[in-house]
This record gives structure tokens, C-alpha cells and sequence, in this order.
């Protein structure tokens, strides 16, 4: 699979431009071998119409995630730390746009797009900022989880909304 441009961010793929072949996977666990796949390549339903399933996914895979990074920061092995912290960032990214109903379409420029976003945590562009800057720094392992925890309770509050008004 040839990556567009527009998600070709050499944090998520330092080889460039292309993946190998895909595994047969369930939603949303492809998104341990590809980051942004279901943004990337849709599929029926769309996560981000569907934030109810989706966001408790992604979550769900932060937390596997964040098992991992415990272990590795108590281990100080910074070099293990990376892979989590950046799979993690790819599913924050995610999540944040299917937060607000639309799907990450430009990796390469996310300050932009997580900036246009109404809904997400205070300050999030400096705190990816800075998470960017050293992927595998436990300091930013710290924000990240803050992250994650600010962006779950942003999705039960459009969630419960969401049922509110569908009364």
C-alpha cells in the first residue's frame, strides 16, 4: 500500500511512503501496523460517524499501549518506549478527529488540523508540541496519558449530547 503524501510524517513512517502487506485484522487493532489506516483508507462504518464504537476502540489500544510504556520507563529503556509513544500519538491523533466527526486528513500539517478542531483538550497543539519533540521521553509519555484522559472525557460528553439530542 503506497501512503498519500498528506500521511507520510516520518515519525509514523520512517521508511517512506509505502507499507508492507496488511494483515487480516478487526477494527481497530490494523492500527498497530498502520498508523491512520481507517482515516487513510475508509471503511463502512466510518469511525468517525460512529465515535459511540470507534473512540472506546482507540482508547482501548492506548491503554494496551500504556501497560507497555509503564514497563519499558521502569526498565529506563527509552529505545523500547518509542514504538508505544508513537503508535499512541497516531491513535490520539485519530481520536481527536473523529472526536469531531471527521477523519485525520493531514498528518504532515497536524498542527493545522488539530488547531481548526472545536473539541479538544485545552492547549493541545503545544502539549503535542512538545511530545513531538521527544517521542520517548517519559515526560511526554506523562502528557500523552494526560492526553488520552482529557480526550476521553471530551468523547462521554459529545457522546451523552449526541443521545440527548437524538431524543
Amino acid at each position: 500500500m503506497r501512503v498519500p503524501t498528506e500521511w507520510a510524517h516520518p515519525l509514523f513512517f520512517p521508511d517512506g511512503h509505502m507499507v508492507d502487506t496488511l494483515p487480516d485484522e478487526p477494527f481497530p487493532l490494523l492500527l498497530k501496523q498502520v498508523p491512520f489506516y481507517y482515516d487513510i483508507v475508509p471503511t463502512f462504518p466510518l469511525p468517525w460517524e460512529d465515535i459511540e464504537q470507534s473512540l472506546p476502540a482507540l482508547i482501548a489500544l492506548w491503554r494496551e499501549e500504556k501497560m507497555e510504556l509503564e514497563r519499558c520507563f521502569a526498565r529506563r529503556d527509552r529505545r523500547a518506549a518509542r514504538g508505544p509513544i508513537v503508535r499512541g500519538l497516531a491513535y490520539l491523533l485519530s481520536a481527536l478527529c473523529w472526536l469531531n466527526g471527521r477523519p485525520m486528513a493531514n498528518v504532515v500539517d497536524w498542527m493545522d488540523t488539530v488547531a481548526a478542531l472545536p473539541h479538544k483538550p485545552v492547549n493541545a497543539v503545544e502539549r503535542l508540541q512538545f511530545i513531538f519533540a521527544g517521542p520517548d521521553r517519559y515526560p511526554s509519555f506523562v502528557q500523552l496519558n494526560e492526553l488520552f484522559a482529557e480526550t476521553e472525557k471530551l468523547a462521554h460528553k459529545q457522546i451523552a449530547i449526541k443521545k440527548r439530542m437524538a431524543r
